[in-house]
């Protein structure tokens, strides 16, 4: 799926249908931007944007619908003034790149995302095989389809913490390409574990290699046979903001991820979770007190005994 914003509205719908005449293979959706240069994506936009892209993602992949749910999702911008709002809105679900080449502008000095040629130009490039989206793009769909305790880009950004705060600052960076995507983010771990660390949870004889955060969490894969928390189907009256809490734990950067994926976060020398604190995405901070919390990508926590501190 490719998502297209910053266009003027006078060329948008032709640049969508064009891509879409391109590639019949893919889905091509979008919203226009305001005609004049500068800032690009109001507030309105974006509640916009996530409705348009999250009620045909999320329903095509949670109410059972037989058709083809979307494998990947490309969001193409033209970069402005508020382009940080944008890519914000959607940290960490969509692969992002930018249309760089369309901020030029021409001899009557307009940005040359008015230019209809250009932006045929820009888009073809954007959704090329050997172009950086889709190189970035398939090094993370194939890190997210190993499905591993050691694979840094699964974990939860708010409820992992390293030394210096959570993961948002660090996986922010690897958006704005400040990191690089084959980035094994190895200051983080993983650290191995066995049986003598987590009877519960680690057979005798084997060994684990799992992230522990700074709190001494332990971040377990779980099981798929546990994948039973699937993100809930959207009503057609849903609110942005839930649409884009479902879409966050269906996709990272961009890359398609099974439902119900979750990893079991508790102690890394087996005890019990003792108050550790979460940020649930929907509860708020909680103090957990079970053995173990279910945290999923959109920072979700399932949790069987635990105190609200919000």
């Amino acid at each position: 799926m490719y998502v297209i914003a910053g266009l003027p509205k006078a060329i948008h719908k032709d640049a969508v249908d064009n891509l879409q005449d391109r590639l019949p293979h893919a889905i091509v959706k979008g919203l226009p931007s305001p005609t004049a240069d500068g800032s690009l994506y109001s507030t309105a936009f974006l509640s916009q944007l996530v409705r348009s892209i999250g009620e045909f993602a999320v329903r095509r992949r949670t109410n059972g619908n037989a058709q083809p749910a979307p494998a990947s999702i490309t969001l193409f911008f033209v970069p402005a003034s508020d382009q940080e709002a944008l890519l914000r809105r959607f940290d960490f679900a969509l692969m992002s790149a930018p249309l760089s080449a369309l901020v030029a502008r021409d001899e009557q000095y307009r940005q040359l995302r008015h230019d209809p040629e250009a932006v045929a130009a820009a888009l073809i490039a954007a959704v090329a095989a050997s172009g950086d989206a889709r190189t970035n793009l398939n090094h993370v769909i194939r890190r997210l389809g190993y499905r591993s305790d050691n694979e840094a880009l699964l974990l939860p950004p708010c409820n992992f913490m390293a030394q210096d705060g959570d993961l948002v600052p660090i996986f922010r960076a690897i958006r704005l390409g400040e990191r690089d995507w084959t980035d094994r983010l190895e200051e983080l771990g993983p650290t191995p574990l066995t049986h003598e660390d987590v009877p519960r949870r680690i057979q005798r004889q084997q060994t684990r290699r799992v992230f522990v955060d700074s709190r001494g969490i332990a971040f377990f894969i779980a099981h798929p046979g546990a994948y039973d928390g699937r993100p809930r189907e959207v009503e057609d009256d849903q609110d942005s903001d839930a649409l884009l809490d479902t879409l966050r734990a269906l996709y990272r950067f961009g890359g398609a991820l099974e439902p119900g994926l979750h990893h079991d976060a508790q102690r890394g020398d087996g005890t019990a979770l003792d108050g550790a604190v979460f940020a649930c995405s929907e509860k708020g901070r909680i103090s957990a007190k079970a053995d173990y919390a279910n945290v999923y990508p959109n920072d979700f926590v399932r949790v069987g005994d635990f105190t609200s501190l919000e």
